[in-house]
């Protein structure tokens, strides 16, 4: 939280003078939250995405060995999307006890502006930027707007916004795939054509001509029943210490909750035909209507899987494979 170390030098005024907010832009336009809301500032290199999600929900990260969901600010305001390559950081917020990671386009100072200064949002300004900001202070040429971090993560406000999955976001790697393929372009100078060159596309042409072969199935590309053990084991790891979840298994015998979990596992992902227990509904119909299972705690448990699999090294478009599998359960399970 580096960003922060500039509130330490800030001159501390009285609480009824100054209001100290952390900055941020997006979309060209600056934000604003109460240095006390804000709970640390990352720069994130993978976001997971949640399949059918809202898109305001940009996915979920591991913040620390904890599982976070990620709000894209620019979708919230209806921006228009900024593209793949920009450095992307985020605030992270505490909100009814959960942690929520904001999505911005860059992060600004810590500024101490004047309480009496503080307006309410004015009537000129765009809809939606009204419905999600407190207020703004109007500062030399810039207008300087307050999340109102409630608004934000409204549940009904992120509810109405549309559905869709979005693509695997590995920021890291991006930047390395990127760096990388400039060396090789440059290393390799301008293409040659020649007999060469027209023969080895015609070899290459040649052996992808051929009987096609079945594709393997995906609990067969995971590697097979060591993996998904190894999966399971791991991620119930996770899930039994999260807070959240942790309610649900109460009363319940792990070992056989794992060893079910396995089998099912296995075989919703094509492999043996072994599970023997209760459809997804029945089994989860209690804990929906007696301990509030809800789409909060399945997205949870759908980014612990997702922070499983990345864990153990699962390429990124196996695990887009297993989250939309996964996702394919989600009104069973919460029995819709």
């Amino acid at each position: 939280m580096s960003n922060l170390a500039v509130a330490e030098n800030t001159e501390v005024m009285s609480a009824g003078e100054e209001e100290q907010l952390v900055t941020m832009m997006v979309d060209d336009q600056l934000f604003g939250i109460p240095i006390l809301r804000v709970q640390d500032i990352v720069e994130p290199q993978q976001i997971t995405p949640v399949p059918r999600a809202p898109s305001a929900i940009a996915g979920v990260l591991n913040l620390r060995g904890r599982i976070v969901t990620v709000i894209d600010l620019r979708e919230c305001l209806g921006a228009p999307a900024a593209s793949e390559d920009r450095r992307l950081m985020s605030v992270t917020v505490e909100h009814k006890g959960d942690l929520f990671t904001l999505l911005v386009d860059s992060i600004g100072d810590v500024r101490s502006v004047p309480r009496n200064a503080f307006d309410k949002p004015p009537v000129t300004l765009d809809q939606r930027m009204r419905r999600l900001c407190s207020g703004v202070f109007r500062l030399e040429g810039q207008l300087l707007a307050v999340l109102d971090v409630e608004k934000v993560l409204d549940e009904e406000f992120i509810a109405s916004m549309p559905t869709r999955t979005r693509p695997r976001l590995n920021l890291d790697r991006a930047k390395k795939d990127r760096a990388r393929e400039k060396k090789e372009v440059a290393a390799a100078g301008p293409v040659k054509k020649g007999p060469a060159n027209d023969a080895a596309k015609t070899a290459a042409a040649k052996k992808d001509v051929g009987a096609p072969t079945a594709k393997p199935s995906l609990y067969e590309r995971l590697g097979g029943e060591a993996a998904i053990d190894a999966a399971v084991d791991l991620f119930y790891e996770k899930a039994a210490a999260d807070e959240r979840l942790t309610p649900f298994f109460d009363g319940v015998e792990m070992s056989m909750q794992g060893a079910a979990m396995k089998a099912f596992l296995a075989q919703a992902l094509g492999g043996p035909k072994n599970y023997k227990g209760r459809d997804m509904r029945s089994a989860h119909q209690q804990l929906v209507h007696e301990k509030g299972l809800d789409d909060s705690h399945f997205i949870a448990v759908a980014g612990h899987l997702a922070d499983t699999l990345n864990q153990m090294s699962v390429p990124d478009e196996l695990i887009h494979e297993v989250l939309g599998a996964v996702e394919g359960l989600r009104d069973e399970v919460l029995d819709r």
